[in-house]
């Protein structure tokens, strides 16, 4: 199969590439991700972003990786400061909209942290204090490397993000051989993952 010609896609979408800028975010959709909560301090008190893209880089040294949006607020306040990764459970999705930029009425911003860190919120599936280790411009957005100097976890289902929607993990796949998933654990998935979902939701980087 030969390559789509650049009359296949709306001249108004595509950037200088050729590309379908708003088909390549529908793909770039299908793929799950967690969702996260940078949190760091400003001149304020603290402060966070919602960010999905957060990738482990490095186990020695311990490093991880996160992307915001070069127009953000926080992409000036990171540069060569500390922050925390913090990994949201299923039942945060009020503080993912609300670290979006679209806060929600009731939604509990309870910080905890040690003597000398970040903070990191209350509540979350897993946090990662960094130190910063570099800053990479990325096209429109900026790569924050932060080397871990200290985390924790809970055992607790993340919330996840795909497609454009917040949703909760489904049916373990990896049973084993000879062995069934239980098929009432796969309902109460399914409808926890729909009273997850928020109809409305838009991608959560279009709020940074």
């Amino acid at each position: 199969m030969g390559l789509p010609s650049a009359s296949t896609y709306p001249a108004a979408t595509r950037g200088h590439t050729g590309l379908d800028l708003r088909h390549l975010r529908r793909c770039l959709g299908r793929f799950t991700t967690g969702v996260t909560v940078v949190s760091y301090r400003s001149g304020e008190g603290m402060r966070g972003v919602t960010v999905n893209s957060f990738t482990s880089v490095s186990l020695d040294p311990p490093l991880v990786l996160v992307s915001i949006a070069r127009g953000a607020k926080a992409a000036v306040a990171l540069r060569d400061a500390p922050f925390t990764v913090n990994v949201l459970a299923a039942d945060q999705l009020d503080l993912a909209w609300t670290f979006a930029g679209r806060p929600v009425d009731g939604a509990r911003v309870r910080w905890d942290s040690r003597v000398g860190g970040v903070a990191h919120l209350r509540g979350s599936a897993a946090w990662f204090e960094c130190a910063p280790w570099d800053a990479i411009d990325a096209g429109d957005h900026v790569l924050f490397l932060g080397a871990v100097v200290a985390h924790d976890q809970r055992q607790v289902e993340p919330l996840l993000f795909q497609s454009g929607k917040f949703r909760a993990l489904g049916t373990e796949l990896g049973a084993g051989p000879g062995r069934q998933a239980d098929p009432l654990s796969w309902i109460q998935h399914r409808l926890h993952a729909q009273r997850l979902t928020d109809d409305g939701a838009r991608a959560v980087l279009n709020q940074l």
